[in-house]
């Protein structure tokens, strides 16, 4: 059974499974199937994430529009194998009611070696729910070393195989190649909706490049930016689809911005990013070389 981690907020409507759903693709990254939950300690049953957690994440590419609140209890506690609780109020609260719990009760802050707390942004606008957003995942990320020693000591030193979104288009090459044309665009067809959805993240991404810059870690834009469209290039509409080129220009595009686009730069990007929603051909694909152009005048 894989390993059940916990994340402890107040309701388990904010802090709480923003955390789980950016731990979640940490270790998917990483290729590590371990199960990651959440809970509070205030009794909100069955509440939906808030508004801007499901609108600061959807900008990452994570969804939490199926989330529902649900209380700490005795048997989720016996179950896990790690507590993290979201600040360290939270984390006395665990102490206090469940001082024989054996799993052990750690921060966000603790486990990335910090002294640091993330504030509760209930009634804050989207913007901050979004820097909050982007602390928490450094923090897992620098916490990960941790976090596998006190959920599977054995499995501190491993470096499993990474797997990232775009890579999918390799096992989607190898099927067409060995099958005949019809079913060549079935598979084709079918993976269309994936690369919408992709598009569609992309676009919210430069949106907000474009229309509030500050509220946006450039390096995790630009990651996730990068993660998407090579999503989106490895899902081509039909055979004569030129999709995997014109998203290997984006790619290009991307690695001319060292720094956040300027919001000229950010509209470019959100249009260029738009003609995916349509098969690539040639005219596209000069589109997207004069906007490169442009890119940098």
């Amino acid at each position: 059974m894989a390993p059940q981690i916990l994340i402890i907020g107040g309701a388990d409507t904010g802090r709480a499974p923003m955390a789980a759903a950016l731990l979640r693709k940490l270790l998917a990254e990483r290729g590590i199937a371990w199960s990651v939950e959440s809970a509070g300690v205030l009794g909100h049953d069955d509440d939906p994430a808030e508004p801007e957690a499901r609108d600061a994440l959807a900008s990452l590419g994570l969804d939490l529009s199926a989330h529902r609140a649900r209380s700490l209890t005795d048997e989720l506690v016996a179950a896990a194998r790690i507590l993290v609780a979201v600040d360290s109020g939270t984390a006395r609260v665990l102490r206090l009611r469940f001082p024989n719990a054996a799993a052990p009760i750690i921060t966000l802050g603790e486990l990335a070696g910090r002294q640091r707390d993330i504030p509760d942004p209930f009634r804050m606008q989207v913007g901050a729910w979004l820097n909050y957003a982007n602390e928490i995942e450094r923090l897992l990320r620098e916490g990960m070393g941790r976090l596998m020693e006190l959920v599977e000591p054995e499995t501190g030193d491993r470096r499993p195989e990474t797997r990232r979104p775009g890579d999918q288009g390799a096992d989607l090459r190898t099927t067409q190649h060995a099958s005949p044309e019809s079913s060549q665009f079935s598979i084709l067809t079918s993976s269309f909706p994936a690369r919408l959805a992709a598009v569609e993240r992309c676009e919210r991404l430069a949106t907000l490049l474009r229309d509030v810059p500050a509220v946006l870690e450039w390096a995790n834009a630009r990651r996730q930016l990068e993660e998407d469209i090579k999503a989106a290039g490895a899902a081509p509409a039909a055979p004569t689809d030129m999709a995997p080129a014109y998203a290997n220009m984006l790619l290009a595009l991307l690695a001319l911005a060292p720094a956040a686009p300027a919001p000229a730069q950010a509209e470019l990007l959100l249009a260029a990013v738009g003609r995916l929603r349509e098969p690539i051909d040639q005219a596209a694909l000069s589109a997207l070389a004069a906007d490169m152009t442009r890119w940098t005048q």
